[in-house]
């Protein structure tokens, strides 16, 4: 009876270990998603080329403003996604949103190792 017990509680513990990563995984996704409206956002606002800095300022405040702290990894992130948009022209309107899904799913694929450790 007490291996039983015991299975049960180990078994109800990977099934809340499971729920808490798909859970965080689904949190990223959305800051990333978030991080790519944001970065066209920054893009339509502020034109001229060479301001990037000032476009990833922008994003970066915005994400604070939203309670979203801004560490290593995520600003690693909003480079990568700036980057897949320009060598995909993410940033004409009419292939945005589909190359904005694009880019969310590539930034999420490239890093597996980096998605569990977070």
């Amino acid at each position: 009876m007490e291996q039983l017990n015991e299975i049960l509680i180990k078994l109800a513990f990977a099934g809340v270990c499971a729920i808490i990563g798909i859970l965080l995984k689904m949190y990223k996704e959305q800051i990333l998603a978030t991080v790519t409206k944001l970065v066209q956002e920054a893009e339509s606002t502020i034109q001229g080329s060479g301001l990037g800095e000032e476009k990833k300022a922008k994003v970066v405040a915005q994400l604070q403003a939203m309670g979203i702290s801004v560490n290593t990894w995520l600003d690693k992130k909003i480079d990568e996604i700036v980057a897949y948009l320009n060598d995909k022209g993410g940033w004409l309107v009419s292939t945005a949103s589909e190359t904005a899904h694009e880019a969310i799913e590539k930034v999420i694929e490239s890093t597996p190792e980096e998605n569990s450790a977070e």
